[in-house]
């Protein structure tokens, strides 16, 4: 069960000090404990490459793609709860509308993760990150998806986990800046994660036909796992080692600001 213990120190008029033990249950608004075993594992995965008025990518949508795939066939994710948005159909209005049903669709025993692989731009006049949607215009910030939006979407999904994955220039603007070391019981606690290719910088999209460094060792490594299950950080410091080590790019992997994180960690747990 999602159980928690706490001692509390108190002290009687003749300062004698009694402790007590008290076990609190990690409970939902409607009253449940988070069941890992119940829960539905959505995935709204985001690939543009080949863009109207921005340069061409290299490989997002493969790398979108493989992302889908190795998630839905090693992993728990159940390919009736997969969006898939890529070229075409990532339209400013597709990624809002498909990020917005979240809120209605996802209950407090689920999780969602969401990987975009595609341009990101940063105005540093409001200091503010953006995807750039296969739509967008070149010089018009107004058609682009601003951080600060999908921020507000995630902070209005009832989730027990969110996981927001982005390989974009520039994805850095969306993170607290706080660490926390790994617990046995992470899973009952609320978590809002994010895991970015690079800070306020230039990544690379890697040559044609490749993967780019930051999904490739994305997927490496949830390929190469063999444990049963394996949360996030995990996932986070293998990714953030291995790209830094290869490219001069850092990725940035830490709870997000200000969305509701209470301390827990998405797991991802292999099928039987």
């Amino acid at each position: 069960g999602g159980e928690t213990g706490i001692t509390i120190e108190a002290k009687d008029v003749n300062q004698n000090i009694a402790l007590r033990k008290f076990t609190i249950e990690r409970k939902n608004a409607d009253g449940s404990v988070y069941d890992p075993g119940e829960a539905k594992n959505y995935l709204l995965v985001i690939g543009v490459d080949s863009y109207k008025s921005w340069p061409v990518l290299n490989n997002a949508v493969a790398d979108a793609k493989a992302v889908t795939e190795l998630l839905t066939t090693k992993y728990k994710f159940d390919s009736a709860n997969v969006t898939l948005l890529t070229n075409d159909d990532a339209t400013r209005f597709n990624i809002y509308q498909s990020l917005r049903t979240y809120i209605e669709k996802v209950s407090s025993n689920d999780n969602l993760l969401i990987y975009y692989s595609g341009h990101g731009f940063f105005d540093k006049l409001l200091s503010e990150g953006y995807w750039v949607p296969v739509d967008a215009e070149s010089n018009d910030v107004s058609s682009y998806v601003p951080n600060s939006q999908i921020l507000k979407i995630i902070e209005n999904i009832n989730s027990q986990h969110t996981f927001l994955v982005a390989d974009a220039c520039f994805s850095g603007s969306l993170f607290a800046s706080t660490t926390r070391g790994y617990t046995e019981h992470v899973e009952k606690y609320k978590s809002r994660w994010g895991l970015a290719s690079g800070r306020l910088e230039y990544v690379s999209d890697g040559s044609l036909g490749k993967n780019s460094p930051f999904a490739q060792s994305f997927l490496e490594f949830l390929k190469n796992n063999n444990d049963d299950k394996v949360a996030v950080s995990d996932l986070v410091q293998y990714v953030k080692k291995k790209v830094t080590e290869l490219n001069e790019q850092t990725p940035v992997g830490n709870p997000l600001k200000g969305v509701g994180d209470e301390g827990g960690e998405f797991v991802f747990y292999k099928r039987n």
